[in-house]
């Protein structure tokens, strides 16, 4: 079925523009940047909830379409992919399996792609029963169980990347309690770390709900040599924390390597948000940390234990969840990512929990852009920006290495690409 699209301008403050181009050098772009809003298609179970979690997806090499992304409803069953053509139209599937119908309506509330698989791991974690890890085969559509376990909320975060140094993408997932990693993608060559004092993991289950949607966790080179994998802890009280783990594939561990905590008491939710960039354009990957419900915490890489941040970005707004998602990629062309903040939370004309995504840029993200991606027409507790991403975008095949990324933002029942100027206009195609 074709999802509900339109096309909005004036969201951004200031122009995007392609190669040799700088868009805060224009005025303004009303009229210039083209936004689709994409709901859910029809028959999907959950018509409310359909940007809560999403998930940028590598575009297919048969150039079907020019990007496509994964939505999930996190109150129940809901499952839809996305593709875009190259002139900004969208389409939509629900994802349907018999497997998805026997879990008794359990939410996928963490996904990751699997790279290099045309996989992505999908968790449906739960505070007592049976939580799941399910794979998704994104050309069949076919669901298939990989790990079924009492252990409560495994599945609260997902991830996959090269930890082990053998060709095959390594599996990820967090539980309340513990991290396990799946050497090679296998469910048999499993590897675990439980909490400690030195790396915290524990996640109360008395957390409001939305803080243990979608746990934060990434892979990346962050702490000098090697690959970590990094996670973050929120708390009830006192200060949350971000912990970095090592794997040894040889020696079959999993060890904690060195952990941040909250700089201020107040932090308690530190960690609730994650995103690797090159803020600073020197090839090393950075670090921004959200904490809610007003601070994001930017370290550069690399990054030694117990380091100080590089940056705070502080937000004026009470009552807010400024650091609730975090997103980086390149917007002006120029060497450096720019950090998309957002806080679903935010008053946006008027209307509470409409929500907005500020955008960042420069070293040390002093730059902030004059005005911020919000709503075309906000509506009380729409809460745009509930999830973030960097949506790879090909207008033409084979897929460059390094394609232009667009804005991806969720709200509570659509998802907003923002296009820019060049490569990813759909009015020059």
């Amino acid at each position: 079925m074709r999802a509900a699209a339109w096309f909005a301008v004036g969201m951004i403050g200031a122009g995007l523009a392609g190669a040799g181009c700088d868009w805060r050098d224009f005025d303004s772009i009303e009229a210039s940047t083209p936004v689709l809003a994409v709901g859910p298609p029809s028959a999907y179970e959950a018509p409310n909830d359909f940007g809560g979690v999403i998930l940028p997806l590598t575009p297919p090499a048969d150039g079907s379409a020019a990007a496509r992304f994964l939505g999930s409803a996190t109150s129940q069953t809901g499952l839809a992919i996305v593709d875009i053509d190259s002139s900004g139209r969208a389409s939509s599937q629900n994802v349907t399996s018999s497997t998805l119908d026997g879990l008794d309506n359990t939410a996928v509330t963490a996904m990751a792609e699997i790279p290099g698989t045309g996989n992505v791991l999908l968790g449906l974690p739960a505070l007592s029963s049976q939580s799941t890890l399910l794979t998704l085969n994104l050309t069949s559509l076919i669901v298939s169980p990989f790990v079924l376990s009492t252990e409560a909320q495994l599945g609260v975060g997902v991830a996959a990347g090269a930890l082990g140094g053998a060709a095959a993408p390594d599996l990820v997932a967090l539980s309340g309690s513990a991290l396990h990693v799946y050497l090679d993608g296998s469910s048999t060559s499993e590897l675990v770390a439980a909490d400690s004092a030195a790396c915290p993991l524990v996640l109360s289950p008395n957390l409001p709900t939305v803080e243990r949607i979608n746990r934060a966790i990434v892979i990346g080179a962050l702490a000098g040599a090697g690959t970590q994998i990094v996670v973050g802890t929120p708390v009830l009280a006192g200060a949350g924390t971000v912990s970095f783990f090592t794997v040894d594939a040889t020696a079959g561990t999993v060890s904690c390597a060195q952990s941040l905590t909250g700089p201020m008491t107040g932090d308690s939710q530190f960690g609730q948000a994650l995103a690797i960039g090159d803020f600073d354009g020197d090839g090393v990957s950075d670090l921004l940390v959200g904490s809610p419900p007003n601070r994001v915490y930017l370290y550069r890489g690399p990054i030694a234990a117990s380091a100080a941040p590089t940056a705070t970005l502080i937000s004026a707004a009470t009552g807010g969840a400024f650091g609730r998602a975090l997103a980086a990629m390149s917007l002006d062309s120029k060497p450096g990512d720019e950090a998309l903040i957002a806080d679903p939370m935010a008053t946006v004309g008027g209307e509470a929990g409409a929500g907005n995504v500020t955008i960042f840029s420069g070293p040390a993200l002093a730059t902030k852009f004059a005005t911020i991606l919000a709503p075309h027409d906000p509506n009380g507790g729409e809460a745009y920006g509930s999830s973030l991403g960097a949506l790879p975008f090909c207008a033409t095949m084979p897929c460059p290495a390094a394609p232009p990324r667009l804005p991806l933002v969720g709200a509570a029942s659509q998802v907003f690409t923002y296009f820019t100027q060049g490569l990813t206009d759909p009015r020059k195609k």
